[in-house]
C-alpha cells in the first residue's frame, strides 16, 4: 500500500528510483496492485517537483493511478502536468509495432518541453499487437534503442530526464527481456530496483538488431512471395485442367482428320502438321502451368543427374544454333544421382538452359554438376550479358517476362521445383 505522512506525503515504493536525476529504467511487474502502486508513487515525485509528467497506460490503469492520488491529498490543478496517453494509441496496437512513428510522437511531445529546459518523466506500459516473436521482438529492441538515444540527447540538453518503460512480465520472451535489459540502466520489478547488468551505451550496440530487423523484413517478403506462389498455383491448376479438357477434344478431331483424309495435297499436309505443332505447344505451356499446381502427380525415383542432363542436352539441340551457341557440362562425378520426380527435374534444367539461349546470340551455355558429399550442386551459366538491374529483383514473380513472347513462368516452375 501507499504510506503518507501528512504534507510530505511520504512515498516508499520506489526507494532507488526517488534520487535518480537521469535513468532509463525497465520495469518488469507482475503483480497489478504493486504496479499501480509503483506508478501512483513514481507520477506522485513527479507532481512534487514539477515534472512534466507523460504517462502512457491503460485508461483503466491511468484511473486507478489518479484516484490514488486524490486519496493522497493532490489537487486537479496540480495533475494538470499530467499528459495522458491510451496505450493502445501509442503504440498503435491496431496495426504492426513500428518504432519509427513511435519515436516521431514521442519527439513531437517532449521536444517543446525540452526547449525550455523542463525537467521530463515518463511512464509507459509498452503493448503490441499479438505478432510472431521473430517480429516483435527486434521491433520493440529498436524502440528502445531509439528511446534510449532520444534521452540521452535529452540528458545533454537538460541535465535530466527519468523515464519507465512498463512491461507485463507474462508477455515477455527470455530474448526480448535481454533485449530490455541492454538497452536500460536500470531493471525494476515488483520488489527490486537494480542498475542492468547488461545495459551497454555505444554506437555499436544495435548493429545486430539492425541486422535482425533486415531479415526479419526479408522473412515477410518471403511469406508474401509464399503467398503468391500459392495462389498462382492454385490459378494455374484450373487453367491447365481447362487447357487439357480443350486440348483433348480438338486433337481427338484433329486425328480423326487425319485418319480420313487419304490423298492430302502437300500443302494441305504442312498446314495440317502446323496445326499438330502448334497444339503440342499448347499441351507445353499446359504442362508448364500444371507445374505450379499443388495437386498434381508426384513420380520419385532414384535419377542419374549427369545422364538426366545429358538427355536435356540432346533434347535441346533442336533450339540452338549449332554454330553459334554451345552447351558444355561438366560433372565432377557421373556416378551421381538424386532422389526426385524426372520429369519436373528435367523441366527445371530445359526452363534454365532455355533462358540462357534466349540471352545469346552466340557463346557458350556451361552445365556444371558439383560432388557436395551429401548433396549434389548444379550450375548453368552463360557468357551472355547477364540479368539487367531493374528487373533482377523480380526475377521468379508470376508472368514477370523480360521478353516479349514470355509467359514468366519458367523460373518459377524451377522455383517451385526446388522447394518441394
Amino acid at each position: 500500500m501507499i504510506k503518507t505522512s501528512g504534507k510530505n506525503r511520504e512515498i516508499e515504493l520506489n526507494k532507488g528510483v526517488n534520487p535518480l536525476q537521469v535513468g532509463h529504467v525497465v520495469y518488469t511487474y507482475t503483480d497489478r496492485n504493486k504496479y499501480l502502486e509503483r506508478a501512483t508513487s513514481y507520477v506522485a515525485e513527479g507532481l512534487d517537483k514539477n515534472h512534466i509528467i507523460l504517462y502512457v497506460d491503460r485508461p483503466t490503469s491511468y484511473a486507478s493511478v489518479i484516484e490514488n492520488l486524490k486519496n493522497i491529498g493532490y489537487t486537479e490543478e496540480q495533475m494538470d502536468n499530467i499528459y495522458f496517453v491510451d496505450t493502445d494509441i501509442a503504440y498503435k496496437t491496431h496495426e504492426s509495432f513500428n518504432p519509427e512513428a513511435i519515436l516521431k510522437d514521442l519527439h513531437d511531445f517532449f521536444d517543446p518541453h525540452v526547449k525550455e529546459g523542463n525537467m521530463l518523466r515518463g511512464w509507459g506500459l509498452v503493448t503490441w499487437r499479438p505478432q510472431s516473436k521473430k517480429t516483435i521482438v527486434p521491433s520493440i529492441a529498436l524502440h528502445e534503442q531509439n528511446f534510449d538515444d532520444f534521452f540521452s540527447r535529452v540528458a545533454n540538453i537538460t541535465g535530466n530526464y527519468i523515464n519507465i518503460c512498463a512491461y507485463d512480465s507474462v508477455s515477455l520472451s527470455g530474448s526480448l527481456l535481454i533485449e530490455l535489459l541492454q538497452t536500460h540502466e536500470y531493471h525494476m520489478t515488483d520488489t527490486n530496483f537494480l542498475p542492468s547488468h547488461l545495459y551497454k551505451k555505444e554506437s555499436a550496440r544495435f548493429t545486430g538488431i539492425s541486422k535482425q530487423l533486415q531479415f526479419e523484413n526479408e522473412l515477410r517478403n518471403h511469406d508474401t512471395r509464399r503467398e503468391k506462389l500459392d495462389i498462382t498455383g492454385k490459378l494455374a491448376s484450373i487453367i491447365a485442367h481447362e487447357l487439357r479438357t480443350s486440348l483433348t477434344v480438338v486433337q481427338g478431331r484433329l486425328q480423326l482428320l487425319d485418319l480420313m483424309a487419304n490423298d492430302r495435297s502437300e500443302a494441305s499436309q504442312a498446314q495440317f502438321d502446323a496445326i499438330k505443332n502448334g497444339l503440342r505447344e499448347i499441351e507445353q505451356i499446359a504442362s508448364k502451368f500444371l507445374c505450379l499446381a499443388e495437386t498434381h502427380i508426384v513420380n520419385k525415383k532414384v535419377i542419374n543427374i549427369s545422364e538426366l542432363i545429358e538427355v536435356v542436352k540432346m533434347q535441346m539441340r533442336s533450339d540452338l544454333d549449332l554454330e553459334t551457341i554451345d552447351i558444355h557440362v561438366k560433372s565432377d562425378n557421373t556416378k551421381m544421382t538424386i532422389f526426385g520426380d524426372e520429369l519436373k527435374v528435367r523441366q527445371v534444367f530445359i526452363n534454365l538452359i532455355k533462358n540462357a539461349i534466349e540471352a545469346l546470340e552466340t557463346g557458350i551455355i556451361t552445365v556444371h554438376v558439383k560432388d557436395d558429399l551429401d548433396h549434389v550442386t548444379i550450375d548453368v551459366s552463360d557468357n551472355g550479358p547477364g540479368i539487367p538491374d531493374e528487373i533482377i529483383n523480380k526475377i521468379g514473380d508470376p508472368f514477370m517476362s523480360s521478353k516479349v513472347d514470355g509467359t514468366g513462368l519458367g523460373l518459377l516452375i524451377c522455383e517451385k521445383v526446388s522447394v518441394k
